[in-house]
């Protein structure tokens, strides 16, 4: 065998072990302790408890919220809660990791959920309009994209909430995003001009800011995106 072919059936040889070596993705790996659980109640649109009183955050979404006490629920916040309860109350689901982080700052777990039959939760809600996608920092890279994907659909679709939210007057103005956080305001907000150049990207309308995969601010500075129901 000539030196050449040596090599190249060596190269051949390591990437074929690479790929019996390589570690999962992350949202392959359930989480560390107890991976399952069943699910006891919902609190909103993202979030529910197990029946071990655990927490669990659904990775990569959020829902319009439901603004509990003194304040109305935003658009669409009281049929998000009823899509993901209808889904997931009652039934033993796994809990897969969907980055670097297994739980967020109030100790709730960050997952990508899958049902008994398999689908994973997060992508149903993506898909059927009841939710949109939100970005942090070490989200699993694969869960992106297919979330990503599914929004764009879900968009283009007017699935859920898009339909009504896409024919709001808002929706036809422009909008800054932060590069770095993937969140929009308004372009004319004070919050839009405090966004280093470099960081900030141009939308036309308030579609092209959710089909990037870019999500409205939280809190005061972001409540005008969302209308109340």
């Amino acid at each position: 065998m000539s030196a050449a072919r040596r090599v190249s059936v060596f190269c051949v040889l390591v990437l074929l072990l690479a790929l019996f070596v390589a570690p999962a993705r992350a949202a392959d790996a359930v989480l560390p302790g107890a991976p399952e659980g069943t699910v006891a109640a919902c609190f909103d649109g993202d979030t529910f408890k197990l029946s071990d009183r655990r927490i669990v955050r659904l990775a990569g979404i959020d829902t319009p919220e439901l603004n509990k006490r003194d304040r109305k629920p935003q658009y669409y916040a009281r049929e998000a809660a009823a899509v993901l309860a209808a889904m997931a109350r009652g039934q033993k689901v796994q809990l897969h990791a969907a980055g670097a982080e297994a739980r967020d700052r109030y100790g709730r777990l960050i997952a990508e959920v899958i049902l008994p039959g398999g689908e994973s939760l997060n992508e149903a809600m993506i898909s059927q309009g009841a939710a949109f996608f939100y970005y942090h920092e070490g989200l699993d890279p694969d869960l992106v994209r297919r979330l990503q994907a599914l929004q764009s659909k879900a968009v283009s679709e007017r699935r859920g909430m898009w339909d009504h939210i896409l024919s709001l007057p808002q929706a036809q103005e422009t909008y800054v995003g932060n590069k770095n956080s993937r969140r929009f305001f308004p372009s004319d907000s004070p919050e839009s001009q405090k966004i280093k150049p470099r960081n900030r990207v141009f939308f036309g309308n308030l579609m092209d800011a959710f089909m990037a995969g870019y999500a409205p601010a939280r809190g005061k500075r972001g409540s005008s995106l969302w209308p109340d129901a």
